[in-house]
C-alpha cells in the first residue's frame, strides 16, 4: 500500500513478539524511524529525546498502570499522536481513552487497510475507530463492560485462574461441574471484552482485582 511515512518517526509500545515483528516488517521500511519499546520508561525516554510523530500501543498489555498514563503522555507531548491497537476494548474503555485525548482505536483482528487508515487519520489530528470498534461503541446497552459487573463467583474464578489452576482444577476446588466453570469463564470473557487468559489477567491486574504476584500464567 502506498503511504508516505518517510517524514515520521514511530514508536511501537507493545509486549507481544509477533505483533512487534509484524509491524516492524510492515512499517519500518516506510518510516523515517521505527522502534519498539517494552516499558513505560523506555517509551518516555524516546519521547524526551526524539521528535516522535506517532505511538502505536496496546494499552492493556503494555507497561501502563492505567489509562491515565496515556493521558499524562498526551499532556507532555501534545504533538505526538497515538493509535491504540488491541484486542481488549469495551465501551467503557473507549470512553475513558476519549476522555484523555486518545481517539484512534483499532483491533488486532482488523485488516492492514484499517491500520493504515488509523495511522493516516491520527497524523491529521482526527479521530478514527475501526468498524469493529464502532460496533462495540454502539452497543451501549450490552451487558457488562467493566470489572464491576462480575459476580462474586466470577471474581473468585478470575483469582483461581491467576493462581494457575486449570478449568478442571477450578471445578474440583469449587465443587462445581466442568461445564459450570467453563460457562463462568465464557461469561467473564464476554463481560470484559477479552479473548484469552493473559488478557483477562492483565485487565484484572489493572483493575486492582489481583496483584502482579498472583499472576502465574
Amino acid at each position: 500500500m502506498n503511504n508516505n511515512y518517510k517524514h515520521i518517526s514511530v514508536v511501537l509500545a507493545d509486549t507481544q513478539f509477533l505483533t512487534n515483528e509484524a509491524l516492524h516488517s510492515i512499517l519500518s521500511p516506510q518510516c523515517k524511524a521505527f522502534c519498539t519499546v517494552s516499558t513505560k520508561a523506555g517509551l518516555e525516554q524516546h519521547l524526551q529525546k526524539e521528535n516522535i510523530s506517532l505511538i502505536i500501543t496496546d494499552y492493556v498489555l503494555f507497561d501502563f498502570d492505567s489509562i491515565n498514563d496515556l493521558g499524562e503522555l498526551k499532556k507532555k507531548h501534545p504533538a505526538t499522536e497515538t493509535v491504540i491497537l488491541t484486542n481488549s476494548i469495551t465501551h467503557v474503555k473507549i470512553k475513558e481513552l476519549n476522555d484523555v485525548g486518545i481517539r484512534n482505536i483499532i483491533l488486532k483482528t482488523d485488516d492492514l487497510a484499517e491500520l493504515f487508515h488509523a495511522i493516516n487519520t491520527a497524523l491529521k489530528g482526527k479521530k478514527y475507530y475501526s468498524p469493529d470498534v464502532l460496533d462495540i461503541l454502539m452497543k451501549k446497552d450490552a451487558p457488562g463492560e467493566d470489572i464491576s459487573t462480575l459476580t462474586a463467583s466470577e471474581i473468585e474464578i478470575v483469582r483461581l485462574i491467576a493462581s494457575g489452576l486449570s478449568t478442571k482444577e477450578i471445578a474440583v476446588k469449587k465443587h462445581n461441574s466442568f461445564h459450570t466453570v467453563m460457562t463462568h469463564r465464557k461469561n467473564i470473557f464476554r463481560k470484559l471484552g477479552v479473548s484469552s487468559s493473559p488478557e483477562l489477567l492483565m485487565y484484572a491486574i489493572k483493575a486492582g482485582l489481583i496483584d502482579n504476584i498472583e499472576y502465574h500464567i
